[in-house]
This record gives structure tokens, sequence and C-alpha cells, in this order.
């Protein structure tokens, strides 16, 4: 039910809900992860259909839950074509450096189509209540949102990195549909900049704060409690002590960066000219649970990676909410075509992330 909800038609606050548990996803997960081993990666099409299932069917707006209804035969058949394609390339490096520049300008040029189709299918293959998601990016649209943007960037040292995850999001999130009906955001390049600008001045202060702190706390340790007897271990721990923080810190930077943008992008996204969503994680809470994901995930020597797929999750979520001005009931599915999951699996194999 909305939560909220005010009589006159005023706009109702519908709730994001991730219901997951760690324990009913790691087991998912540990029957994944057993039978992609005994087929030889062969269930892993399965696999990823039961995660997906899994997450969707776990997340709720109101008391209706999403769906994923993409077939694991398509998908092994794309992720076959993919894994071909990536051999290939192996190959043809190891024959002659020349083929694989060459192999790498083919993809270069591919690349906004493997974009667009791996966009596509993961949204023409999740619904809710029914209805199906879409996405109609262009082949042109990708080229400059996902190629020419990322180059200038790098090409300026990172200048105009900010300006070009600008424009990849705009082609992200204008480009999807549900129920035929278009999202649309809107903010300008100078807001990200800010946000850039406030995520490294926070790193800076806070990793100074760190060092003035530990070696503070070394210099009154070794010249008042020793009267000026120096101990070389308290030099050592204080490194070490400092190392560490600035590593978490350090790890802590892209996480919190990206929040910052990923709320920017969703509190300006509008549904149908109407319908708001809003973003309110937390950079600090989000860049805590990523980074103590990944140490407990490491310690248990990945066994914890359920749980921590869950904890962001659920965080993630319990921060999204929409401002619906009007019934959702009246969206009714666009008929689409059956999409190929080639374009999504050579993603995959390549390690490509098209999302937010």
């Amino acid at each position: 039910m909305p939560d909220g909800e005010s009589a006159g038609g005023a706009p109702a606050s519908y709730l994001f809900e991730f219901r997951g548990k760690g324990s009913e996803y790691f087991r998912i997960w540990i029957v994944n992860l057993a039978l992609t081993i005994i087929t030889l990666g062969v269930f892993s099409a399965w696999a990823k259909v039961r995660t997906k299932r899994y997450f969707n069917g776990s997340t709720f707006i109101g008391d209706h839950a999403f769906d994923y209804h993409a077939s694991p035969l398509r998908i092994l058949v794309g992720r076959t074509i993919a894994l071909a394609l990536f051999i290939a390339y192996e190959v043809s490096a190891a024959v002659d450096p020349r083929y694989a520049l060459l192999s790498l300008l083919l993809i270069g040029f591919a690349f906004p189509w493997l974009v667009n189709a791996s966009l596509r299918f993961n949204a023409r293959y999740t619904s809710y209540r029914n209805v199906r998601f879409n996405f109609t990016g262009r082949y042109f649209e990708a080229m400059i949102a996902y190629v020419i943007w990322p180059i200038a960037g790098f090409s300026t040292l990172g200048l105009l990195l900010p300006a070009a995850r600008r424009a990849r999001d705009y082609f992200y999130t204008n480009n999807h549909t549900y129920g035929g009906r278009p999202f649309r955001t809107e903010f300008s390049a100078g807001r990200v900049y800010g946000l850039v600008a406030i995520a490294i001045g926070v790193f800076i202060l806070a990793a100074a704060a760190v060092f003035a702190v530990v070696f503070g706390t070394e210099w009154l340790i070794v010249n008042k409690l020793l009267h000026g007897h120096y101990d070389p271990k308290y030099s050592i721990t204080a490194v070490s002590v400092a190392t560490g923080c600035f590593y978490f810190l350090f790890m802590s930077f892209a996480p919190a960066l990206h929040t910052m943008i990923v709320n920017l992008c969703v509190s300006n996204t509008i549904f149908d000219g109407r319908h708001k969503l809003k973003s309110r994680m937390s950079p600090i809470v989000v860049a805590w649970i990523t980074v103590t994901n990944a140490i407990l995930t490491l310690l248990t020597l990945g066994f914890f990676y359920p749980w921590a797929k869950v904890r962001l999750a659920r965080y993630e979520m319990s921060k999204l909410s929409l401002q619906a001005d009007g019934d959702l009931d009246t969206y009714v599915s666009e008929t689409l075509e059956g999409q190929s999951a080639v374009g999504e699996e050579i993603g995959s194999v390549f390690s490509f992330d098209f999302g937010l």
C-alpha cells in the first residue's frame, strides 16, 4: 500500500523495499555455484536467471514485487556466442598482436550495439505488476555516451569525466520506458562537478584528520609518556594504523561519489511526466557497507558474498521512493519482440557494466 496517501488526489508515496534474506540467497547461491562447477559452466545461465528472479521477486513497491522472465536457454546461447568471441580475441592476440588490435577496433565499433542490446534485454525481461520495461536507445546515442564521452574524459586527464558521467546517466535513464511511458531525468553537468569537488574535499580533509590524529597520538606517547625515549614500535604502529585508515578512505571514495551521483540522477527523474522518483541514500553508509562487505567477503573466502549483496540491496531499496501523481494501475504492457541475449552475455564475458 502507498505510504502517506492523502485525500483529494494528492500524490501518494510508494516506498521501495527489499525483503530478501542473506540466508535465503545463500542457499540459491551455493547451489548455483556447485552446479555451475559440476556442469563446467553450463548451469551458469540457469544460475543467472535464478539470481535475477530472487532479487527482482524480493524487491517490492507497496504490495507488489518485480519479476524477471528471461529464458535460461536464450542466455546460454548468448553466453556461448560471447565466449566464442572472447576465445577468438585471445587466440588472435596470441597469434599476432596486430590481429588483437583489429579485434579491439571491431569491438569498439560494436560496443554501442552491445550496450543497447544488453540494456534492452534486461529491460524487456523485467516487469512490475505484469507490465514490462523497455529500452529504446539507438546506436549513435550509445556511441556518444559510452565511447566518445569517455575518450574525451580520459584524454583531458579526467577533467571531462563528470560530464561524461552525466551523458551516460542521461542515455541510460531517458531511454527506459515502463508500459510504453518514458522516464526522464534532467540535471546540469555543473552539479556533477560540484559533487566531485565535495567528495575530493571531504576525502582530503578526512585523510588529513586521520594522519593528524594518528601521528599526533604517537608524538604524545613518545614525548610525554616516555619522556623523549624513542621506541620504534610506536612509529611502526602509527604508520600501520594511518595506512589502514587511508586505504579504507580510498576504498570508500568511489562508492560514496557514485551514491551522490545516483541520488542526483534518480531524484531528478520523472516517469510519464508526473510520477517522481526519490533516492536518499547516505554516501557514508553506502561506502561503509561496500567496504565492510568487501573485507568480510575476503575474510570468509567468499562465503559472505550472499549476505553482502542482500545487505546492500536492502539499504538501497529502503532509501528509494516513488511519488505517484495518479493511479499506477493504468499502465498496460507493450507488445515486445523477443530480444537476443547475446549482447548482455558479451557484456558479462568482457565484464562491462552499463547501469547507473
